[in-house]
């Protein structure tokens, strides 16, 4: 009776998720909608380009034309390096200054203060010290991106060590096998907020030294008065954001069933072996 009531409620709670995020979903539609009606109605100046024909323009640049595919490979690639550079030295970081208090209070300053500059204000240095390449693009990408990591991911490991401390009240009566109380979505938390400040300071710096990219492609546009070209490499910005939340969101996913179920396993087999009396 226990199993099956148990089991009703998880489909029921399932249910209610499925109804938000179809809700969630349907706002986005209706969005789309009324975005679509204006222009269509004349509600809206004839600068804007309705949706509809933005999807079509985003196919036709990438896979028809191909006028609009260097452009996104050069915003990728260069955002994938920076992403890269900034990330992997954060995690390192956050992980010893979460474990390590004296740590924290000794560079945790300084690295605040660095990290809480807005890197566009700093572009012109970067372009002096690293030049207007991909590499400087890659330079001020990794800086961008690095706080929110490091700090969101020190956060992460010293709430979880305090939640599993042995000596602590903190986690009693906290399963082992609950991903929400470990390190895991802090890390990804930091690891989304910086994905999407790595975009928007790379499409900063794109439009002030670069001769590739999407949003050179959106400056010409829109200084040509082309706004269709403009419209369609934002269309083409808003779904590489879209891409990497959700790249992000379900290797998180994987990781938190993997490791629930591996927490579950081993707390199984301690019971086999470990009996209660």
């Amino acid at each position: 009776m226990k199993v099956m009531s148990a089991h009703s409620g998880q489909i029921k709670r399932l249910n209610n998720n499925a109804l938000w995020a179809a809700f969630g979903l349907g706002l986005v539609i209706i969005w789309l909608l009324l975005w679509e009606w204006s222009i269509r109605f004349g509600l809206s100046r004839q600068f804007f380009v309705p949706p509809s024909e933005l999807i079509v323009l985003l196919y036709q640049s990438l896979f028809v034309s191909g006028e609009l595919r260097p452009h996104m490979w050069a915003t990728v690639t260069r955002l994938i390096g920076g992403f890269i550079i900034g990330a992997v030295p954060a995690l390192y970081l956050g992980f010893i200054m979460g474990r390590n208090k004296r740590a924290w209070l000794r560079y945790g300053p300084i690295l605040t203060v660095l990290g809480l500059i807005p890197m566009l204000s700093a572009l012109p240095g970067f372009i002096i010290w690293f030049g207007v390449r991909d590499f400087g693009k890659w330079a001020i990408v990794s800086a961008a991106v690095f706080y929110p990591i490091l700090y969101c991911t020190t956060k992460g490991v010293r709430i979880s060590e305090r939640f599993w401390d042995k000596g602590s009240s903190i986690g009693v009566g906290m399963k082992p096998s609950d991903w929400a109380y470990t390190a895991g979505p802090w890390i990804f938390t930091g690891l989304k907020l910086g994905s999407i400040i790595g975009v928007a300071t790379l499409l900063g710096a794109e439009m002030y030294a670069s001769t590739s990219g999407l949003q050179f492609e959106v400056l010409v546009g829109g200084a040509r008065f082309q706004m269709a070209r403009a419209y369609t490499a934002m269309f083409a910005a808003a779904f590489l954001v879209y891409a990497i939340w959700l790249c992000l969101t379900l290797i998180e996913f994987a990781l938190a069933r993997r490791y629930t179920g591996n927490q579950s396993a081993s707390a199984n087999e301690t019971l086999a072996h470990n009996p209660p009396v």
